[in-house]
């Protein structure tokens, strides 16, 4: 009763248009087999829009020529594509495939070594700076490839925000390489979207490589008096985090600049390679959050038209605060799409249906749920399965904004 109370007033035409998505973590691609249940799967439940991790920690899911082909595929013959078979499969069932790359996040810290070919192998240097480890990196008293088992300890202490190893978008190389990983699959491959994740800083207290340091020196050293340049060229030669401290910030307005000069090289790149491809970024969905920790500013991302869709990670349990979430989002849209991200493998399938008929009534664009595994999972007992229940519940919507004739039609 409650479910059919919260069903959106929307018309047919908008439900039509609606973007009904998966985010598929790349575990649910590792051979022919799986890609052909997610693809059915998704068709039966009345799914239209499939975000597929092709790259997860700087691997590949794809043909790359600049990165490692992921281990997960070891036990697949090397000519089995998964992004390329997805493609074929979504295809012949009319469902649309965005390629999901986490962008900045590429590796998590472990005993194991970093695979051969991986960005951190070859370009260590290129990894995100604790600032705690930065007098030590920048005075070059330790070189950064064994420099990487000490930034794995702290990412270990904050494990709570820091996922793992991140590049340094304020790294000039970081930039471009991205580019040529986003063209590499864009050229090759006709996906509807490129989806951008991890785009994002872990936490304020990462982003202090020897790059961003210099680069905000010199920002800074611009705007001040000769007396004032003296005093802080003194300070800094003393201490390489002078000008972050002093000015803190102008530092966190300068990271929150790397991130959106990412976002906007990488939107060009791939409306010039892909016309028409649709570009998105899954970010934090709490605004101020986003903004103070995590250095995305999409707001102004949505402003400027960097982005086709936004895709707020509501990932709350509580109705009230996925609502103002998304409804802040909606806000800020400035004309783009706003594609609701429901965190449904942390609930129960009737909260995540609540959030669907939430989000249609804010008038969000969308909704993508995280993830097929979770919702594909066999759970235990006679209960409904939750892609059933999603199905039934996308029918019975649609079905509600049937013209009466077509309802009673044989």
């Amino acid at each position: 009763m409650v479910l059919c109370f919260l069903l959106a007033d929307v018309s047919l035409a908008e439900s039509r248009d609606e973007v009904r998505g998966l985010w598929v973590i790349r575990t649910s691609l590792r051979t022919p087999e799986a890609i052909d249940n997610l693809v059915a799967e998704a068709a039966e439940s009345g799914i239209n829009t499939l975000m597929v991790q092709v790259r997860g920690r700087g691997d590949a899911f794809y043909s790359s020529r600049l990165e490692p082909r992921s281990d997960l595929l070891k036990d697949q013959p090397p000519d089995f594509d998964p992004l390329a078979y997805v493609l074929v499969k979504a295809r012949s069932r009319n469902i649309r495939v965005h390629a999901w790359i986490n962008t900045l996040l590429v590796h998590e810290p472990s005993t194991e070594t970093l695979p051969r070919g991986h960005v951190l192998t070859r370009h260590p240097e290129w990894a995100m700076v604790p600032a705690k480890l930065a007098p030590l990196l920048y005075a070059n008293k330790a070189s950064f490839p064994r420099s990487l088992n000490r930034i794995a300890e702290v990412i270990r202490q904050r494990s709570d925000e820091t996922e793992g190893y991140y590049l340094d978008p304020a790294e000039p190389r970081v930039r471009e390489f991205l580019v040529q990983v986003c063209s590499d699959i864009l050229s090759k491959y006709a996906v509807d979207g490129l989806h951008l994740d991890y785009i994002r800083y872990p936490n304020p207290e990462f982003g202090f490589g020897r790059a961003a340091i210099d680069s905000f020196k010199t920002d800074i050293d611009q705007k001040l008096r000769a007396a004032e340049r003296k005093r802080m060229s003194k300070a800094f030669a003393k201490n390489p985090l002078a000008y972050t401290q002093k000015y803190s910030a102008e530092w966190d307005a300068f990271r929150r600049r790397q991130v959106t000069r990412l976002v906007q090289r990488l939107g060009i790149t791939a409306k010039k390679l892909r016309p028409g491809v649709t570009v998105t970024a899954a970010v934090a969905a709490d605004s101020d959050r986003a903004y103070a920790r995590k250095f995305q500013d999409w707001k102004l991302w949505m402003e400027e038209g960097f982005l086709d869709a936004l895709c707020p990670m509501a990932y709350t349990s509580d109705p009230s605060v996925f609502k103002n979430q998304l409804a802040i989002a909606r806000g800020f849209s400035f004309g783009g799409k706003v594609w609701a991200g429901i965190g449904a493998w942390q609930a129960p399938i009737d909260s995540t249906l609540e959030k669907i008929a939430l989000a249609r009534k804010i008038r969000a664009d969308g909704f993508l749920l995280f993830c097929y595994g979770a919702l594909s999972e066999d759970k235990p007992g006679p209960a409904v399965s939750a892609l059933a229940r999603l199905k039934a519940f996308l029918a019975e919507s649609e079905a509600a904004h049937q013209p009466a004739a077509a309802r009673t039609a044989f």
